[in-house]
């Protein structure tokens, strides 16, 4: 039951607006809304009649109007001619619409007269509906008739803004309300709430969708619409018409529009769709297919072969309507045997997303969870997993991982060189060596680019060693310095540092081949120095430099900048090849002095003062002997002989010019400079015009030799942070 506010006025003896007799309100619901007003003056043209005249036995009226439905029924007063008995009922619109209207009016919930049952009150009971009391007999009653086609495509074109008003055409109101009632049987409640009428002249405030013409002799109104009992469609070509006929023909046969529909266009592609319904499935493209199984009053036995049950099946995989509809239709068993075998031949031959075919037959009610499982294992072998087959088999193969052999052990590999999507769920595993194995396989894929593996990427934060073992093993074993390059360019700059610090912790790294990868992905100086600098210590061991030597080299960015002026610090040569002064010596002596030394490079002492003569006058030929010798088994002492022989202040000079000899070996220069035992100042102070020669000279890439400088605080402890000094304390003091 709904309960409507209502109120009832007309000529009384007694009303509620006036102590005396006259027209008023006579009796109201308490809950009667006040934007209709509690007056008839207030209620205005809801309680009088049209000027000119009154209802031919009785007018229903159902308008909107100040945001309410409101219902009304205007019947000739008999006992003062000229007014009427005027019964509202008021509701939400989402309450009471027309259909509810014209159920009050059958079932006798308006009054006619204000009879001894009516006594002045404001407290009225609510009026009640019974919904139960519905309209399908009207319309059952008026199937036959040539004018219901008509009245629903109008009142149809009415609601979707393509027609104009109405206006019905008959002898009397009761025939207005049996062709409304009718109207309201075929077509669904909800579709027609925007729809109001009157079977009488129309004095309401706005003119409804459809009036009534008492009479025969009525003039029609301009711009309306007429429907008499005589119409008929008479235009096959008018889409409403046809719309009309439709929908009556649907409903001779049995079939109802679904009081689910809304709109004009819901109840249009409803017809649609019981067109398509009556050919041949064979017959329907996709679409037209989809509307068909989409229609919520499809019966089960529109599926009349495996074929149409097959396609349903592919076209539910595609589009979620489809899903949907069949999950809610009680289809028959040997259909859902055909549904089940569809999805599961689509999970063994899917090779994209077998976890949405999963997903559609778990909305249809199907596990196929052991099917998805069996294929999966199916494809292990056989074909290309993917992430949700790899999800699937995972398990297993953990559990022959860490209990079988190592033939099983060799299979699990075996298959991560197969799947990719396996890696996914290795990589972070416990187990160092399958970790290691499922880095190496993503590596040696070949449909991987290894400089933009993420799993690779991912591995860098999470098993940093066990991606720098595979390195050293790369460098040391096959030498393969674009794959160390790939592994390098995908690191990091964060991770790059720390994966070159931890490749140093093994003996058996190739740090030349690591070097040479570096400067390949870091092209930058200061790049460079950032990467290398954690792993310094470890790198330049393998450079071969004295010791001392080697507690001096440190990388500096901006040694680099350097560099290019290398060839503007060349001393001036001796063209003339003699100079002045330069003493009792000759080339000739000074060569004989020097090969002889050799293998005795004692003699070095005993012809100090013609060496030291020649060093003074003629350096760079000394430079040039020096540099011819540097080859030789005892280079080294023979060096330091001749660098004892020169004067402090000649030696940086001496240096430099043999650092710039192309014959020179540098390692035997090197390690007899470090022969003289002198300080860190010192040796750097030494070298410090011949090493931007000599750096490039040793077995490095060009780019990282050219960044190593001598540094003689190197070797100096690191300072320790200067302690703080205690914060002062203020006294509190009573006396200040």
């Amino acid at each position: 039951m709904t309960g409507f506010p209502q109120l009832v006025c007309g000529w009384a003896l007694v009303n509620l607006e006036s102590s005396g007799a006259g027209v008023g309100v006579v009796a109201r619901s308490g809950n009667w809304p006040a934007a209709l007003g509690f007056t008839v003056r207030e209620l205005g043209s809801l309680a009088t009649l049209p000027e000119g005249g009154e209802p031919v036995g009785f007018a229903l009226e159902f308008t909107v109007t100040r945001g309410l439905a409101v219902a009304g029924l205007k019947t000739p007063s008999r006992v003062r001619p000229g007014t009427c008995v005027t019964h509202l009922i008021a509701g939400t619109r989402e309450q009471l619409d027309g259909a509810m209207v014209l159920r009050l009016f059958g079932s006798g919930g308006f009054l006619r007269t204000l009879d001894e049952s009516v006594a002045p009150t404001d407290s009225w009971p609510e009026a009640a509906a019974d919904p139960a009391n519905g309209l399908a007999g009207a319309a059952e009653s008026a199937l036959d008739l040539t004018w219901l086609p008509v009245l629903v495509g109008a009142a149809l074109a009415h609601l979707d803004g393509r027609g104009p008003t109405l206006a019905l055409g008959v002898e009397d109101a009761d025939e207005a309300v049996r062709m409304l009632a009718a109207l309201y049987g075929v077509l669904p409640r909800n579709a027609l709430r925007e729809l109001t009428f009157s079977t009488g002249a129309a004095a309401l405030a706005e003119m409804p969708s459809i009036t009534a013409l008492i009479g025969r002799g009525t003039p029609p109104p301009p711009d309306r619409r007429i429907i008499t009992a005589d119409s008929g469609i008479d235009n096959i070509a008018d889409t409403y018409q046809r719309l009309g006929r439709d929908i009556v023909e649907h409903r001779r046969a049995g079939l109802a529009v679904p009081a689910m529909l809304l709109s004009v266009n819901d109840i249009r592609q409803w017809c649609y769709q019981q067109q398509l319904r009556a050919l041949e499935p064979a017959l329907l493209d996709d679409a037209q297919m989809v509307q068909v199984l989409t229609d919520p009053t499809l019966s089960p036995d529109w599926f009349t072969d495996a074929t149409v049950a097959r396609r349903a099946i592919h076209l539910a995989l595609d589009n979620t309507d489809v899903t949907t509809a069949l999950a809610n239709l009680p289809v028959r068993n040997q259909v859902r045997e055909v549904f089940e075998q569809t999805l599961i031949d689509r999970v063994m031959t899917e090779t994209r997303d077998r976890g949405h075919v999963t997903r559609v037959a778990r909305q249809l009610g199907f596990d196929l969870s052991d099917v998805v499982a069996e294929a999966a294992f199916r494809r292990l072998d056989t074909g290309t997993l993917s992430a949700s087959d790899a999800k699937t088999v995972w398990p297993q193969l953990e559990r022959d991982w860490t209990t079988g052999d190592t033939e099983q052990r060799g299979l699990v590999i075996e298959r991560l060189h197969r799947h990719r999507a396996l890696r996914e769920f290795t990589v972070g595993a416990k187990d160092r060596y399958l970790v290691y194995e499922t880095v190496r396989a993503e590596i040696g894929d070949p449909a991987v680019h290894t400089g933009s593996s993420q799993l690779l990427r991912t591995a860098m934060y999470s098993q940093l060693a066990i991606v720098a073992q595979l390195m050293v093993n790369i460098s040391c074993t096959s030498r393969d310095r674009y794959v160390l390059e790939q592994i390098m360019a995908c690191a990091p700059p964060d991770r790059l540092p720390a994966l070159i610090a931890e490749c140093t912790r093994y003996p058996a790294v190739d740090a030349f081949e690591l070097m040479k990868a570096v400067t390949i992905v870091r092209a930058e100086p200061a790049e460079l120095v950032d990467a290398l600098k954690p792993a310094w210590t470890a790198l330049r061991r393998v450079i071969g430099l004295p010791q001392a030597l080697e507690d001096l080299a440190v990388l500096d960015a901006d040694a680099a900048q350097t560099d290019s002026q290398q060839g503007r610090n060349r001393l001036r040569p001796n063209i003339f090849g003699r100079s002045k002064g330069r003493g009792d010596w000759t080339r000739a002596e000074v060569s004989a002095l020097i090969r002889a030394a050799i293998d005795d490079p004692l003699l070095i002492a005993e012809h100090r003062e013609m060496l030291s003569a020649a060093i003074e006058t003629d350096n760079e030929f000394v430079a040039r002997r020096m540099s011819e010798h540097s080859d030789a088994t005892g280079a080294p002492a023979l060096l330091k002989q001749i660098l004892i022989c020169a004067g402090h202040d000649r030696v940086p000079a001496l240096l430099t010019l043999c650092a710039q000899q192309h014959d020179l070996e540098p390692h035997a220069l090197l390690r007899a400079i470090c022969d003289l035992d002198l300080d860190s100042a010192a040796l750097a102070e030494l070298l410090a015009g011949g090493w931007p020669h000599l750096r490039t000279r040793l077995d490095l890439p060009h780019r990282i030799a050219n960044l190593i400088v001598l540094d003689a605080t190197a070797t100096l402890p690191a300072r320790l942070k200067p302690l703080s000094a205690p914060k002062k304390q203020r006294r509190n003091s009573f006396w200040r």
